[in-house]
């Protein structure tokens, strides 16, 4: 059996193919970087816990016992696909590998997926199962697009805060988000109206007496809703910007970052937490 043909069994939407992209821009980039040091395919620690962090919130539902049916069948789904998409990029995590082979299990015991899926079953667990192969050249991802649009809010959901974002402008046609991230953080999901108008927030660097304004032209951020449930949509058509005022502007018009650099910016963010 091949990888693609549990993902397509899935009946996920765009859980599959986003987990797949994603795991492979990390392990792009792990590729070379380990090529580069003499070792073999992407490495572990470069890929799988930035993924686990990444999928954290879609994943809970499938450890708790009394969410609705849905919701644990909608984890199941993503455990698997994420399990899946990092065995064939020649990686694997054993907590991520059983959980998806719980999921397995109970998508088959809830009838959730038909057939097809349970008389492959035993043919995914022995994937899932098996020893993954290390990569021997880059993988390639879906070209980039996104849905967002520009004078959108989007708040960013981490462990334990909220950070959030304005899009300036959407390149194109419907490429990159070009995003500027507040200073202010919360403690749950804002209303709109705690942030439009605030500072935004600028990247420090050593030895400057004033942070930059920062503004990071995204690649990745395809979907919102969000597959998996960590950037949510709060508001749009919003045209009053960050107030970078505060900020030193050097003329850049952005930084080119993915979806987990973009991730890494929103935990600088340290305005303070209301």
């Amino acid at each position: 059996m091949r990888h693609q043909q549990i993902l397509d069994r899935l009946a996920a939407g765009a859980v599959a193919p986003t987990a797949r992209d994603e795991v492979r821009i990390l392990a792009q980039k792990s590729f070379f970087a380990a090529r580069r040091q003499g070792l073999e395919g992407a490495q572990h620690a470069d890929v799988v816990p930035a993924v686990k962090e990444r999928w954290h919130f879609a994943l809970d539902a499938a450890r708790q016992p009394c969410a609705p049916e849905s919701d644990r069948m909608n984890a199941y789904k993503a455990a698997i696909a994420i399990a899946t998409s990092l065995h064939e990029v020649g990686l694997g995590d054993h907590e991520l590998t059983e959980l998806a082979i719980d999921g397995i299990h109970a998508l088959n015991d809830a009838v959730w997926l038909g057939d097809d899926f349970l008389h492959r079953t035993d043919d995914m667990i022995a994937l899932l199962r098996s020893s993954p192969v290390p990569l021997t050249r880059k993988p390639t991802t879906r070209e980039t697009i996104t849905f967002t649009r520009g004078g959108d809010l989007l708040a960013i959901r981490l462990r334990g805060r909220w950070v959030v974002g304005h899009i300036h402008l959407v390149d194109g046609p419907n490429k990159h988000p070009h995003i500027e991230l507040y200073e202010r953080t919360f403690a749950e999901r804002p209303d709109p109206s705690e942030v439009i108008g605030t500072r935004a927030w600028g990247y420090s660097y050593e030895g400057r007496d004033r942070a930059n304004v920062t503004r990071l032209i995204v690649s990745g951020l395809r979907h919102l809703p969000d597959p998996a449930e960590q950037i949510h949509l709060l508001a749009s058509g919003v045209v009053v910007l960050p107030d970078n005022s505060h900020l030193h502007d050097e003329g850049i018009v952005g930084t080119h970052v993915d979806v987990f650099e973009l991730l890494e910016m929103a935990r600088s963010v340290n305005g303070g937490t209301f």
